[in-house]
């Protein structure tokens, strides 16, 4: 199969665009995500339809009725708690779909947990006499049977579906070709020009969305291009190998393959597809809940805004986000119009002359946030993850990069509306080097031991530290 080329001038800015505007991505890449996503929730719906079925079948033999009380009360049960466990086994996982014997192990494992795991519910909970255990063990039998045929099918459709792998791949040829099996998506990255230029957020914004639907992606590079291609990469939140060939003669035991080729992986997404899938989940459901809550709030600051000084109340900036892409983060004007520093580029002081009245007060309570939940609901924001920061920010007198060469790490994941620096305290201007490395190691420590039970603790942290003595 002849591999794929982006070859011309299809990577470069279309005219008419803004910074935060242009967001390249890879088509073929997008289409493979897609599909990956449709199976799985179809997967989801086949599990669901599968158990029904089979317990009801037992239900009907048992009492001789679908619609008993006792039935209803243990698909209640059982439903939530096995899609738990199944999510909790990386049953929907590309990986697991697609194999057959994974794909029904992992399934009849969430099964017999679920069945365990109601009938406990039901001894504590003392409604146990509401469950016939007759219809709970031979429904749990039935289930497991139903899932075994339902995804053994599944898994030859997702396959075909995938065409034969669940891994979207990306080679950047950067001057060495990659090996001839390699059927990937290639992108020249001379022909389109991009290179691994750390100090150029607009070309680190462009490499990360050109990526950002891959799950593996694969550098072929000459030796002295190497390193500056790693670091660049470190935070595109995306599995990152480099070709190294010269490994293939010693055989080393941590390199990777690509097509008997050694690779040496540089860069992880710290989040896998369920993680990823849980913590969107988690996002939405803050907002959903929340947002009810927020709405009167969020209209009468807008109202003050309007009423203090002339000008429009939402502020629009680029911000540096997941993968290195640029973005519009919203907030609340809190500054004269003709005085707002697009790039942050000039420290907010204690009285700033630039911050309206209204500005001071919804600075220091944090409310000028609040529009961000709009950007968590596009996608482009967490609730919880590492605050985005504005591409001209300065700790002291040097760029944010310029300070740490692991600076572009804390965008392996969405930025979020709080974090464990702002949990920590850290928050207000970054006066010093050291203002900006306090908040860099907690955003890499937030990376390296993320769970959703995490962003969850998190959150109720944040209304500790709402008001701040450094928020001006």
């Amino acid at each position: 199969m002849a591999a794929s080329t982006v070859l011309g001038t299809s990577g470069e800015r279309k005219a008419g665009l803004s910074e935060g505007d242009y967001r390249p991505e890879s088509p073929r890449a997008s289409a493979k995500h897609a599909i990956r996503v449709r199976l799985a929730l179809g997967l989801i719906l086949l599990d669901m339809l599968a158990i029904t079925a089979a317990t009801g079948f037992v239900g009907w033999l048992r009492l001789g009725e679908v619609t008993s009380n006792r039935l209803t009360t243990l698909l209640i049960l059982i439903l939530p708690l096995y899609f738990v466990v199944a999510v909790q086994r990386e049953a929907y996982r590309p990986t697991a779909m697609i194999s057959a014997t994974r794909s029904t192990r992992r399934a009849c494992f969430a099964m017999l947990a679920a069945s365990i795991i109601a009938i406990g519910l039901g001894f504590v909970l003392k409604a146990s006499d509401d469950l016939s255990r007759v219809v709970v063990i031979a429904g749990t039998l039935a289930s497991c049977v139903a899932l075994v045929l339902s995804r053994a099918l599944y898994a030859r459709f997702a396959l075909a579906r995938l065409g034969g792998s669940p891994d979207s791949e990306i080679v950047l040829v950067d001057g060495i070709q990659p090996p001839d099996a390699c059927s990937a998506l290639r992108i020249d990255v001379e022909q389109i020009g991009l290179a691994p230029d750390i100090n150029d957020p607009m070309m680190l914004s462009r490499i990360g969305g050109m990526i950002c639907h891959a799950d593996r992606v694969i550098v072929a590079c000459p030796l002295e291009r190497r390193a500056a291609w790693s670091l660049a990469l470190k935070g595109a939140g995306v599995n990152v190998e480099v070709l190294a060939p010269e490994l293939d003669a010693i055989g080393a035991i941590g390199a990777t393959h690509y097509h008997g080729t050694s690779t040496a992986l540089v860069a992880v997404g710290p989040l896998n597809t369920v993680d990823r899938c849980l913590k969107r989940l988690f996002d939405l459901s803050v907002v959903m809940l929340a947002l009810p809550m927020l709405a009167p709030v969020m209209a009468l600051v807008a109202i003050a805004i309007k009423l203090d000084s002339p000008g429009p109340v939402l502020f629009a900036q680029n911000r540096v986000g997941q993968g290195n892409r640029l973005f519009r983060m919203l907030k609340f004007r809190s500054m004269h119009v003709g005085k707002l520093d697009h790039n942050a580029n000039k420290l907010t002081t204690r009285d700033d002359p630039r911050v309206t009245r209204v500005g001071r007060f919804i600075r220091k309570t944090s409310l000028d946030e609040l529009p961000q939940i709009l950007n968590v609901l596009l996608g482009d924001m967490s609730i919880v993850g590492p605050r985005p920061h504005a591409t001209g920010a300065l700790a002291g007198d040097s760029l944010y990069w310029e300070v740490s060469s692991h600076y572009w790490n804390r965008h392996a994941v969405k930025p979020g509306l709080t974090g464990l620096a702002q949990v920590r305290g850290f928050r207000g201007n970054t006066e010093t080097d050291r203002d900006l490395i306090n908040r860099l190691q907690a955003d890499l420590a937030y990376l390296d031991s993320w769970t959703i039970w995490r962003d969850l603790v998190l959150v109720l942290q944040t209304f500790r530290v709402l008001v701040h003595r450094n928020a001006f």
